[in-house]
C-alpha cells in the first residue's frame, strides 16, 4: 500500500468519526425517567388535594359562623318509648367557627346570651367535616362524647353524656338564611283565615 493510499484511508476514518460525533451531539435529550414522571404526577395530585381541603375548610367556617343548629335529639332506651316523646327539640347558636391549626377548631357557642369558646376537634371524611368529641368537658354542663357530621345545610350524628346517649340531627340556619328571614319574614295567616283555607281544601 502506498503512502498516499494509507493517508487517504486515515483521512476518511477521521472524517467518519467526526461525523458520528456530530450526529451524537444533535440527538434530542432523553425523556424524563419514569420515576421522575410519577413523582411529578404525585406532587400535582397532592397539591390538588390540599387545595380542595383548604377550600372545604373555608366553606365550613363560613357555613357555621353566625349560624344556628335547629333540630331534635333522642335518648336511647331499653324499654318501649312513647312515639310522641321520642324527639326532643334541640338548638345551638354559634357566633364564630374558625380553624386554629391542624384538626383543632375554635367554636364560640352562645349559651343563654353568653359566648363560650370551645376548642374542639374536626376530622374529615373527604370534604365532609365531622365534629369529634371524646370525653370533652364543658364547664358547668358536663362531659360529652359525640360524632356530628355536617353536609350542605344539615347536620346529623350521635351524642353521649354519662350513661345517656342517642341521636341528634337537624337543619343549619346560616347567617345568610337568618338575614333573609329578617328582610322577608314569612307571612303569618290569621287563625280565622287559616280555617277558611282548610275548609276550601277539604271541599
Amino acid at each position: 500500500m502506498t503512502k498516499l493510499t494509507t493517508f487517504s484511508t486515515l483521512l476518511l476514518l477521521v472524517l467518519a468519526s467526526s461525523s458520528l460525533r456530530a450526529q451524537d451531539g444533535n440527538d434530542p435529550k432523553p425523556a424524563l425517567e419514569p420515576a421522575k414522571t410519577e413523582e411529578a404526577a404525585d406532587n400535582k395530585a397532592q397539591q390538588l388535594a390540599a387545595d380542595a381541603h383548604q377550600a372545604a375548610e373555608a366553606r365550613f367556617s363560613t357555613l357555621l359562623t353566625g349560624a344556628t343548629l335547629v333540630g331534635n335529639f333522642t335518648i336511647d332506651s331499653d324499654g318501649p318509648v312513647d312515639p310522641t316523646q321520642l324527639l326532643k327539640p334541640d338548638r345551638y347558636e354559634l357566633a364564630t367557627v374558625n380553624k386554629v391549626k391542624d384538626d383543632v377548631w375554635l367554636f364560640v357557642y352562645v349559651h343563654k346570651g353568653v359566648p363560650i369558646p370551645l376548642t374542639m376537634k374536626v376530622l374529615w371524611a373527604g370534604t365532609t367535616p365531622v365534629l369529634t368529641l371524646d370525653e370533652f368537658t364543658i364547664a358547668g354542663m358536663g362531659t360529652y362524647s359525640a360524632r356530628l357530621m355536617f353536609h350542605d345545610d344539615r347536620y346529623a350524628g350521635t351524642w353521649k353524656h354519662g350513661k345517656k346517649g342517642g341521636l341528634m340531627f337537624g337543619k343549619i340556619e346560616t347567617a345568610e338564611f337568618k338575614k333573609q328571614l329578617l328582610t322577608n319574614p314569612p307571612t303569618r295567616v290569621p287563625p280565622s283565615k287559616q280555617s277558611e283555607l282548610e275548609s276550601k281544601e277539604d271541599n
